[in-house]
């Protein structure tokens, strides 16, 4: 047999044993209760954010120290964590359940587009401290470590209005040259109608300190609209920042905002804010070098009076993307998953899960060729957190509840990180768990579990293709 003909017998084999895989993929199930894995996190911790590595995973959370907070970290292997340390610690800290610190590992690049100043695999960390007396006046503050924690750059802060005013809800991305960026809301122009100190008439209790209980209290009502919250973003080299650049002029006032990086550049997914306060998810996307105009993603009409404070999430992978996220248009919960497969140019039909008891507070991640969705759904008075597996058009493989969760914002925004392995994937999940301690206080812990996804059939499938490919014909 010549090579021609072992090339395209090879690629038949590829074609048909991938469609093999996804019919596995389609076939297996993802267990609904896991035990629980202990964590280093202390009392009253919580807050917890996932950050993805090449080798696990890093936990994040907040726990209280003396009269201020710490912000710490412990990395996961597969079969538990391991090394821990501290970010940062301090008082003054807006401590809430909604905007809550995170960590992005810069990921890996080819060594010729790796710079000096940020090496691929650093670590960037952000917590919010406050700036002013009122409620929402708080900053990003931004360090980073080339050392995987073990040491930290002077704290530092990518927006440079110096109003008193809300800066927030960070998502980040890596271009392909490696050069980490920052997106956040900002406030600055909710300072020029009414002053420094107008934060508070503007932005109500949407996003409280106190982690109070119910369903995402509204804020925004009476709000001058001529002063609106942006979006932003900005690059970071070493630890300094780029020039701020707004991607949109009028944004929700606290949803979480997310980024991802697809072949043709990156995009920014968020929530809208219309003149008619319709707060439907939007996009915009960098195509060489620069920022197309705000458009949506599906056209909800959503319309609601304030922030619900339940942001979208977007993952990619080439030139596919989804994005997932909570709408309650038409008075009927639902958590909406949309994909494109021209790198967020347009999306195609939406898909719709837990129609009508939904919660919301979406997190979506990679799996192979398949999408995972995680969220939050409204069952029997609680909350349980749900998992759906989805093909590369958003058709559903799996769906399994993962845990009974607190209904209210005590239970914050549960996150996963899928962690890659030759023995199997799993599936790390984390979220803020609260109860009543001996005399009668409530205390919040951090609670992390561990679910076999399994192997990455399409990805050990090409490896085991490309190995044949490569070893010499037989006779």
């Amino acid at each position: 047999m010549n090579e021609a003909n072992r090339r395209i017998l090879l690629t038949a084999a590829r074609s048909a044993a991938r469609s093999a895989a996804l019919l596995a993929v389609a076939l297996a199930t993802i267990p609904a209760t896991a035990a629980p894995l202990p964590n280093p996190a202390g009392p009253d911790a919580m807050a917890p954010e996932l950050a993805e590595t090449p080798n696990g995973a890093v936990l994040t959370w907040i726990e209280p120290v003396d009269d201020g907070h710490a912000l710490r970290f412990a990395e996961f292997h597969g079969d538990g964590f391991g090394r821990s340390g501290e970010i940062a610690r301090g008082t003054g800290w807006f401590v809430n359940w909604a905007d809550t610190p995170r960590l992005f590992v810069v990921p890996d690049v080819a060594s010729e587009v790796a710079t000096s100043a940020l090496p691929s695999g650093d670590w960037i960390a952000h917590w919010p401290v406050k700036s002013g007396e009122s409620t929402y006046a708080y900053d990003v503050v931004v360090a980073r470590s080339s050392d995987r924690g073990e040491t930290w750059t002077l704290p530092a802060i990518p927006h440079r209005d110096g109003t008193k005013t809300e800066h927030g809800f960070v998502s980040y991305f890596a271009d392909a040259a490696g050069t980490p960026h920052l997106v956040w809301l900002d406030g600055r122009h909710t300072a020029v109608a009414a002053g420094d100190d107008a934060e508070d008439g503007a932005h109500g209790a949407g996003h409280d300190a106190g982690h109070g209980t119910g369903h995402g209290d509204i804020h925004g009502e009476g709000r001058d609209k001529s002063a609106a919250m942006t979006l932003r973003t900005a690059s970071m080299v070493g630890a300094a920042f780029g020039p701020s650049i707004e991607l949109d002029d009028r944004v929700c006032d606290c949803c979480q905002t997310a980024s991802a990086l697809t072949d043709a550049g990156p995009v920014v997914v968020y929530r809208d804010r219309t003149e008619d306060e319709v707060r439907d998810i939007y996009i915009v996307r960098r195509i060489d070098g620069e920022w197309t105009e705000p458009a949506p993603v599906a056209e909800d009409g959503w319309t609601i009076g304030g922030c619900p404070v339940n942001g979208p999430d977007v993952a990619a992978r080439g030139s596919h993307v989804a994005a997932a996220w909570f709408t309650m248009a038409g008075y009927v919960p639902a958590v909406r998953l949309a994909v494109s497969k021209d790198a967020g140019a347009t999306f195609h039909a939406t898909r719709r899960f837990s129609e009508g008891t939904a919660l919301g507070r979406v997190q979506l991640a990679r799996h192979g060729g398949d999408w995972l969705l995680m969220w939050m759904d409204e069952v029997d008075g609680g909350a349980a957190l749900k998992l759906a597996r989805l093909g590369p058009d958003g058709e559903t493989r799996e769906m399994r509840e993962l845990a009974d969760l607190g209904p209210g914002r005590g239970s914050g925004f549960p996150r996963m990180a899928v962690i890659e392995s030759t023995h199997g994937d799993q599936l790390l999940v984390a979220w803020t768990a609260s109860s009543l301690d001996t005399s009668g206080e409530r205390t919040t812990h951090v609670r992390t579990a561990v679910f076999d996804l399994g192997p990455d059939l399409d990805r050990d499938l090409d490896r085991d293709l490309d190995r044949d490919a490569d070893s010499p014909p037989a006779g």
